[in-house]
C-alpha cells in the first residue's frame, strides 16, 4: 500500500481540528461560564491529546521510506 500526500494532509488536518475543538472546550470551561463543570475539563483534554496521538500517527506515516512501501504492494 504506498502512502499518498493526500492521506498524510487529511491526517494533519483532522488532528488540527481535534485541537481546536479541545482547546475551544478548555477555553468555554474557563471563561465563558457560570458554573464550572469538570466534565468539560475532562472531555478537552481527552481530545486533544487523541489529536496529539492522530498526529503523531500521521508524522509516523509520513516519514516511512520510499523502499519500505514499495515492498509492501
Amino acid at each position: 500500500m504506498k502512502l499518498n500526500f493526500s492521506k498524510v494532509l487529511y491526517g494533519f488536518v483532522i488532528m488540527t481540528l481535534y485541537l481546536i475543538i479541545g482547546i475551544f472546550t478548555l477555553l468555554k470551561f474557563w471563561y465563558f461560564q457560570s458554573e464550572p463543570n469538570s466534565t468539560m475539563v475532562f472531555f478537552g483534554v481527552a481530545v486533544i491529546l487523541y489529536g496529539l496521538f492522530r498526529g503523531y500517527r500521521s508524522y509516523m506515516a509520513s516519514q516511512t521510506p520510499k523502499d519500505e512501501m514499495d515492498e509492501a504492494d
